[in-house]
C-alpha cells in the first residue's frame, strides 16, 4: 500500500509519499500559492495525487491532509483556520474537493494531530502512554496519544493548545485568531517575530538587528543566528519564548499528567536557546509529581507532519478495512 501524506502549513505545502514498510519514495515542498485561489490550490495537490495514482497504479494508494485549524475530521472540513489566506473559501470541504479530483476519498485530520501521530510511530516507537506533541512554526499546535490512543476530542478539536490564554484577553498581544493573550501569541513565530522587530527599534546597533535589516523576509533562524553569535537581544527573546511556553506546558502537564512531551517544527529547531528558560519554569511548580519524570524531548525530524499523515492514511485504511 502507498500513503500520500499532505502538510499544509500557511507559506509551504509538504508533500509525501511512504508505503507501508515506512519507506520514503518521494517527498516535495511546495509554496502555499494564494494567488490561484483555493480552487487552484486543491487542483495542485490534486494533480500530485494523481501522478502518484498513475505511477504506482498496482498499489492501492491512500492520502491523508493534515490541515492547520478547526478540523472536522469526520466530514472532512476545516471549518475555520486564522493561518491561510485563501479568500475564496471560508468552510473548506477538503475531503468532498480531493475526492471529486483524485477519486480518493482522503482524511483530513488537523496537522498537529497527524505530527503527534508521526512523533509516536517513528520517533518514539510507540513508546509513551499519554504524549503531547507541540508543533511549534507560524501557529502553535499540539497532538495527544492518551492511553496510546490517538485522542481527536468530541469535535475533531483537542490539542488546539495554541490558543490556551497565558496572558489577560483584553490586553495580551493579539493572535493571528482575532483573540489576545494565546500561547501561540507570545511563542508562534509570528509573536517572536514581534518581539524580534521590537527589539531593532530599541536595540538598532545589535547583530539581530543587523541581520534582520540585511534579510528580505523575517525568519525565525536569524534570531536562532543573531543567538548563536551571543547577541543579547536575541538571547532574551529565545529565554522569553523558553518562558511562555513553559507555562503553556506546564498547565498541560498539571492537566493531564503527561508521561512525554515532544517539540517539533521550525522554531524547535531553536531549543538550545529557549529550553533553559522552559525547564525553570517547570522546576519552579510547587505540584512536583507531574514533572518528575517527564521526558521532554524535541523531535529531530523535520519531516514530521508529512511523514505522520503518510503513516496514518495508511494506518486508518488498513483499520477500515477490517472493520
Amino acid at each position: 500500500m502507498i500513503g500520500i501524506g499532505v502538510d499544509i502549513g500557511g507559506t509551504f505545502v509538504k508533500l509525501y509519499v511512504m508505503n507501508d514498510h515506512g519507506e520514503i519514495f518521494r517527498k516535495e515542498k511546495i509554496e502555499t500559492d494564494y494567488a490561484k485561489g483555493a480552487k487552484g490550490f486543491i487542483a495542485q495537490i490534486g494533480d500530485f495525487i494523481n501522478q502518484i495514482k498513475t505511477e504506482f497504479a498496482e498499489q492501492r494508494v491512500a492520502v491523508a491532509v493534515g490541515a492547520p485549524g478547526d478540523v472536522d475530521s469526520q466530514n472532512g472540513v476545516l471549518r475555520y483556520n486564522p493561518n491561510l489566506k485563501f479568500t475564496d473559501v471560508k468552510e473548506w470541504h477538503l475531503a468532498d474537493q480531493l475526492e471529486k479530483y483524485t477519486a480518493i476519498r482522503p482524511y483530513v485530520v488537523n496537522d498537529a494531530t497527524l505530527a503527534a501521530w508521526g512523533v509516536y510511530e517513528k520517533d518514539l516507537q510507540r513508546q509513551g502512554t499519554n504524549v503531547l506533541i507541540v508543533t511549534l512554526g507560524t501557529g502553535v499546535g499540539g497532538g495527544l496519544i492518551l492511553n496510546k490512543e490517538l485522542y481527536q476530542g468530541s469535535h475533531g478539536t483537542a490539542g488546539e493548545i495554541g490558543h490556551m490564554k497565558i496572558a489577560d484577553i483584553q490586553t495580551g498581544p493579539l493572535c493571528g485568531c482575532g483573540a489576545r493573550g494565546c500561547l501561540e501569541a507570545f511563542v508562534g513565530t509570528i509573536g517572536i517575530k514581534r518581539r524580534a522587530l521590537q527589539s531593532t527599534v530599541d536595540h538598532p546597533d545589535s547583530i539581530l538587528a543587523d541581520l534582520l535589516s540585511k534579510a528580505p523576509d523575517f525568519k525565525v533562524e536569524l534570531v536562532a543566528k543573531a543567538a548563536e553569535k551571543g547577541c543579547p537581544q536575541a538571547l532574551q527573546i529565545w529565554q522569553d519564548t523558553g518562558y511562555y511556553l513553559g507555562i503553556g506546558i506546564a498547565n498541560l502537564a498539571l492537566i493531564l499528567d503527561l508521561d512525554t512531551i515532544v517539540l517539533t517544527g521550525g522554531v524547535s529547531g531553536a531549543s538550545a536557546y529557549f529550553m533553559p528558560a522552559l525547564k525553570r519554569v517547570l522546576d519552579a511548580q510547587p505540584f512536583k509529581t507531574p514533572f518528575k519524570k517527564l521526558n521532554l524531548r524535541t523531535s529531530k525530524n523535520p519531516d514530521i507532519g508529512g511523514v505522520g499523515a503518510a503513516m496514518y492514511a495508511i494506518y486508518r485504511t488498513q483499520q477500515d478495512a477490517r472493520k
